[in-house]
């Protein structure tokens, strides 16, 4: 076990080695120092240890005295997603790690802080119990409801569970926010109940995202968008798609008629979200 663990820490130093060789450009083992609180000896086996892995990634400059990326050979050992490489510089910490004195990507700031602890959900979803809330409603007030949470989601403005209510008998999504008081139960949420009885959750809705007619440049959104053939291709919950198509400014209606300009695409499958719950921009039916 504890070979185990002593490798995951070494991983640890030359995945940061990578990370600051992609995001910076240089590092020194001072660097290494500082993050991990090791030693210049072990600094120096980390950096052999990568070199012996990917040799043309970098170089040591001497009039500076640190390792400089070779962009013209880089290769990288690590895998990592963009959206992860987004997120980390969301991090004023990472982002200070780099040099910089705020976080490198600025986030829309939250406007409230949730009243309940993330932590009493987490436990409820992880353990499959049932919670008693108070909650307050946009249509209804406040209210006491017994629910079984089974996922989270945010939108970037607010954070959401999805959970079964038992006192509407159906899934639906509750704001973080509202719960004004939370209580723990020793009740274990049944099978009706749970995550794999969440239908509308567990199937996935193919979105076909083209650009507003209206817009003049259309080549500007489909660089942007990252569109094939002028079609950006997105697989979303079906109980989430509202909210992805509003969040996005997505025109839904059939033939594109909203003058809007915020919203510079357009559901170019419209008929993929015919009776799905929610509110979709450019439609008005209402689903629920």
């Amino acid at each position: 076990m504890k070979n185990v663990r002593n490798q995951n820490f070494i991983d640890d130093r030359l995945w940061y080695i990578e990370w600051l060789l992609r995001m910076k450009g240089w590092f020194s083992r001072t660097d290494l120092m500082d993050k991990f609180g090791i030693k210049e000896a072990a600094a120096s086996r980390d950096i052999r240890m990568y070199k012996d892995m990917r040799a043309d990634n970098f170089y040591f400059n001497q009039s500076v005295k640190r390792y400089e990326v070779d962009l013209n050979k880089f290769q990288p050992v690590f895998d990592v997603p963009s959206d992860t490489l987004f997120s980390k510089l969301t991090d004023p910490d990472e982002s200070r790690s780099l040099g910089a004195s705020e976080s490198l990507i600025e986030t829309i700031p939250i406007l409230a802080e949730s009243n309940v602890e993330i932590a009493d959900l987490t436990r409820a979803i992880l353990n499959k119990k049932i919670i008693n809330i108070k909650y307050y409603s946009m249509t209804s007030g406040q209210s006491d409801k017994r629910v079984a949470p089974h996922a989270m989601f945010n939108n970037d403005l607010k954070t959401y569970f999805r959970c079964y209510d038992f006192g509407h008998s159906k899934f639906l999504d509750l704001v973080v926010g509202r719960i004004i008081d939370l209580s723990d139960t020793n009740d274990l949420t049944p099978d009706i109940a749970q995550g794999h009885s969440d239908i509308d959750w567990n199937t996935y809705l193919s979105l076909e995202l083209v650009v507003h007619p209206r817009v003049k440049h259309k080549q500007a959104i489909e660089k942007d968008m990252q569109m094939v053939d002028g079609v950006k291709q997105v697989s979303v919950r079906r109980a989430l798609a509202h909210y992805w198509l509003r969040r996005w400014c997505v025109d839904c209606s059939e033939k594109a008629t909203m003058s809007d300009s915020a919203y510079q695409l357009h559901l170019k499958n419209h008929e993929v979200i015919k009776d799905v719950h929610g509110y979709f921009p450019g439609v008005n039916n209402h689903v629920d």
